[in-house]
C-alpha cells in the first residue's frame, strides 16, 4: 500500500496547524517560516483564510536580549521553570539545540515540541510576560551558554538560571531571602 501521498498531505496539515498556533501566539512571519517552511505568500493566504488581520500581527524584529530572564529573582525563577519545561519536552537536548541554532527550517517535530512547551509554560504562568519568540531566544541562549546558562542553586541544588556575566553564586528564589538574611546578621 503506497502512503507517500498521504504522508505529504499529513505533513502539510501539521505545518498548517503549527502555523495557526504560531500566529495565535503572535509570532513574526520570519520565525513562522523558519519553523514551518511556509513562505510569506503561503502565510498571507492562510492568514486571509483564517481571518487574521494585519493589526493582530507583531511587527519589527524578533527580540534578541536575554536580560529579561536575569533582571529580577522572579524573572530568573520563570526562566528556570521555562528551562525545566523545555527539558521535559526534549527541546534542550543536544541534538534539538543543534537543530535550533542552524539556519533553515526546523524539523517539524521539534517545532511542534517548542510550541507545546510554550503552551505548557503559559498554562503554568498565566501572568507571565514571556512571548514565544522570547522563549525561542532563551533556548538559543542556553544552547550558546555564553550569556545565560543553567546551573544549580548554591544552597539547595535546585535548577537555576545563571547570568554568565554575574560573578555571584547562583541561588534560587526560595534560598535567596534566607541567604540575604544570613549575610546581613
Amino acid at each position: 500500500m503506497d502512503t507517500t501521498g498521504d504522508d505529504g498531505t499529513l505533513r502539510d496539515s501539521r505545518r498548517h496547524q503549527l502555523a495557526y498556533k504560531l500566529m495565535a501566539h503572535k509570532v513574526r512571519t520570519r520565525t513562522i517560516s523558519a519553523m514551518t517552511g511556509l513562505s510569506r505568500n503561503q502565510q498571507r493566504t492562510l492568514r486571509r483564510r483564517w481571518g487574521i488581520t494585519g493589526r493582530m500581527r507583531p511587527r519589527g524584529s524578533s527580540p534578541v536580549s536575554l536580560s529579561r530572564f536575569t533582571r529580577s529573582m522572579r524573572a530568573r525563577s520563570e526562566g528556570a521553570s521555562l528551562a525545566a519545561i523545555c527539558r521535559a519536552y526534549g527541546v534542550l537536548l543536544p541534538q534539538a539545540l543543534a537543530d535550533i541554532s542552524r539556519r533553515g527550517p526546523l524539523p517539524l517535530e521539534l517545532a511542534e515540541r517548542l510550541c507545546h512547551a510554550y503552551e505548557t509554560f503559559c498554562a503554568c504562568f498565566p501572568e507571565g510576560k514571556i512571548q514565544f519568540e522570547d522563549m525561542l531566544n532563551f533556548v538559543l541562549g542556553i544552547a550558546k551558554n555564553e550569556v545565560i546558562g543553567l546551573g544549580q542553586c548554591a544552597s539547595c541544588g535546585a535548577t537555576v538560571l545563571i547570568d554568565r556575566l554575574d560573578s555571584r553564586q547562583p541561588t534560587c528564589g526560595q534560598c535567596q531571602p534566607a541567604r540575604t538574611a544570613r549575610g546581613s546578621t
